[in-house]
C-alpha cells in the first residue's frame, strides 16, 4: 500500500517547538510512544481520538515519532479540539494551536 503523503508542516513555530523540546529535551530526533502519549493525554482528548492521532501521526508503525511526526500529532489535536474530523486532509485548515494543560497532576 502508498503510505498516505503527509503535509509538511513548517518547522518555525515556536510553540510547537517548546512543545517538542518537552518530549525530546536532549534533541534526539525521536519522541518515544510513551513519552508522546504521556504529553499529549494532556490535551484533555479522549484515549480513541488520540489513537487515531497516533495511529495518522505514525502511518509506518516505527513505535516513535520524529519531529515531523510530532507536529502532524499536534497539529491533529488542534483538530480535534476546534472541533474538527481527526484526518490528514484538515492539517491545512485554519485553527487555533493545541493546548495542553502544563500544571503539573496533583500527587
Amino acid at each position: 500500500w502508498p503510505l498516505p503523503v503527509i503535509p509538511l508542516i513548517p518547522t518555525g513555530n515556536s510553540l510547537y517547538e517548546s512543545y517538542y523540546k518537552q518530549v525530546d529535551p536532549a534533541y534526539t530526533g525521536r519522541v518515544g510512544a510513551s513519552e508522546a502519549a504521556l504529553f499529549l493525554k494532556k490535551s484533555g482528548l479522549s484515549d480513541i481520538i488520540l489513537g487515531k492521532i497516533w495511529d495518522l501521526a505514525d502511518p509506518e508503525g516505527k513505535g516513535f515519532l520524529d519531529k515531523q511526526g510530532f507536529y502532524v500529532a499536534l497539529r491533529l489535536v488542534a483538530c480535534a479540539q476546534s472541533g474538527h474530523e481527526v484526518t490528514l486532509s484538515n492539517l491545512n485548515l485554519s485553527m487555533p494551536p493545541p493546548k495542553f494543560q502544563t500544571h503539573p497532576p496533583m500527587i
